[in-house]
This record gives C-alpha cells, sequence and structure tokens, in this order.
C-alpha cells in the first residue's frame, strides 16, 4: 500500500508540473501576442508619425522660401509706408489706379496679394498632413501662417468701435481673400509685376484691393490703418524668428517703429486678445510690450 501511495503522490506530482508547464506556456503565449500586436501598434504610430513629420516639414518647404521673399517684400513696403504716409502716394482715383506712373498703389496692391497667395498656399498644401503631431517649430510656423491671414479678416479687431461687420469696408471676408489672391497667378506661375500691370481686363475682381489700400487715411482712427501697423509688426516678429539673416529686424530698427507705432494703434488691447487667440503671445510679448 506505501508503494500505492507513493505512485499516486509521484503521479499528482507530475500532473501539477504538467499542469504547470502548462500554463507557463499559455502565460507566455498569451504575453507574445500581447506584446506583438502592442508592438506592432506602437511601431505603426511611431511610422505614421514620422511620416507626418517627414511630409508636413516637405509641404512646408515648397512655399517657404516663397512666403518668407514675399513678407519681406511687404515689409519694407509697411516701413515706407509708416514714414511716408503723408505723401499720399497711395491714394489714388479709380480711373487712375493702373496708370504705370501710379507705382505706388499698384505694386502696394501686388506685394500685398503675392503675400496672401503665400499665406494661402501653405494653408493649403498642409490642410492633408496631420499638424497636431508635428514638432513644435512647425507648429509655430503654422501658427504665424494662419495669423498672418486671420488679421485681415478678423472683426474683433474692431470691437467696441461701432464697426459694421457685415459690409467688408476695412476688412475681407475669408473666402473673397482666396479669391483675390488667384489674380497674381497666371499660366500657373506668379505673374511678373509687369504682368500684373497688364492684366487690365480683370481689375474689378480685385476692386476691393485697391479700394481697401487707396482709401486709407493718415488718421489714428483708421481701421485699415491701425491693421496694417499691427500686420507690420507681425510680420517683423515672424521674419525674426523664420528668416534669413538679411531679412531680420535689428532690435534698434524695431525700437524705432513701436515707439511710433506707440503713440498711433489704437486697436491695442484688441490686437493683444487677438495675438492670445492666436497661440503666439509668447513670441510676440516683447513686441506688445513695447507698445503699451
Amino acid at each position: 500500500m506505501i508503494w500505492f501511495k507513493e505512485l499516486d503522490v509521484k503521479i499528482l506530482a507530475a500532473l501539477i508540473s504538467g499542469i504547470t508547464s502548462i500554463v507557463i506556456l499559455l502565460i507566455g503565449w498569451l504575453i507574445k501576442i500581447i506584446y506583438e500586436r502592442n508592438s506592432l501598434k506602437f511601431k505603426l504610430k511611431k511610422e505614421f508619425d514620422f511620416e507626418q513629420k517627414k511630409k508636413l516639414k516637405e509641404e512646408i518647404a515648397k512655399n517657404k522660401i516663397h512666403l518668407l521673399n514675399s513678407a519681406e517684400e511687404l515689409n519694407h513696403r509697411l516701413w515706407n509706408f509708416s514714414q511716408n504716409i503723408g505723401e499720399n502716394w497711395h491714394k489714388v482715383d479709380k480711373n487712375d489706379w493702373l496708370e504705370p506712373s501710379k507705382y505706388y498703389i499698384n505694386s502696394f496692391v501686388y506685394r500685398f496679394l503675392i503675400f496672401i497667395h503665400w499665406i494661402i498656399e501653405t494653408e493649403r498644401n498642409t490642410l492633408t498632413v496631420d499638424s497636431t503631431i508635428a514638432n513644435s517649430d512647425d507648429i509655430l510656423y503654422l501658427k504665424f501662417v494662419k495669423t498672418l491671414k486671420d488679421i485681415f479678416t478678423d472683426v474683433d479687431l474692431f470691437r467696441g468701435l461701432g464697426y459694421d461687420c457685415s459690409h467688408d469696408t476695412n476688412h475681407y471676408f475669408k473666402n473673397d481673400l482666396v479669391g483675390y489672391s488667384k489674380y497674381v497667378v497666371g499660366n500657373e506661375k506668379i505673374l511678373d509685376f509687369d504682368d500684373f500691370i497688364k492684366k487690365r481686363g480683370e481689375i474689378d475682381s480685385i476692386t476691393k484691393v485697391f479700394e481697401y489700400f487707396s482709401t486709407i487715411e493718415n488718421k489714428k482712427n483708421d481701421k485699415k490703418l491701425n491693421v496694417l501697423k499691427c500686420t507690420h509688426l507681425l510680420i517683423i516678429r515672424f521674419l525674426n524668428i523664420y528668416g534669413h539673416d538679411y531679412q531680420k529686424t535689428s532690435k534698434k530698427k524695431i525700437k524705432k517703429i513701436t515707439d511710433l507705432y506707440k503713440q498711433e494703434i489704437q486697436i491695442k488691447e484688441n490686437f493683444k486678445e487677438f495675438i492670445q487667440k492666436s497661440k503666439i503671445e509668447k513670441e510676440m510679448r516683447s513686441i506688445l510690450r513695447r507698445i503699451k
């Protein structure tokens, strides 16, 4: 009987050992499946994130130089305008808008439309990319791009000034702005200034843009003038962050323009709120402090 009991113990031990081995194998198998599944998801996510970041950079790069150059050109004009607005070179009657001798108003409208074109192209090219996973530098770049378009369409900048936003007398409707920017494109390329001047037959399509610039008054309460001054400060900061060395504005010149605009901008609080809403307050903080 003793040997029988010993046999039972051995059988039980063997059974326990076998069951334990099977359980361990099952647990190992489950762990392997879970690991491989999660590992695959992780790998796919990493690959997706990498491809999206790479694609976003490629899409931004397509237009970046064009946008920086157009921002530089508009920046030069806004500097000139800030110093010579009293000359009224921009105030031209409708019948004379496209006269070759009216270079100032024509070049003003041209530079503005080129700038807006590359802003819109940048936004359009990056729409299909998941920008939520982009690196902080690319996200900031796109924030500036959006802000530099929205400043011409956001009627909150005129809040408290009794502005009727149902009429685009001092701002642009977003969809219209897209249409105006197409004026500087011909045969799938950007028009030279000379070709822009020759494009007389379609001038009605950008009447609003010419009216916008040609009716600016040299007065502190002129709404369009206030927007242009705020835009100038945005462009200066944008170029100082992303532009080439020769496109950047020195601290001395920044002090000069902010000292001037500090006395003239009448929408400072609304502009500050606009910057906060655009999520670039940190980058614009020094400028906002100077014009406070």
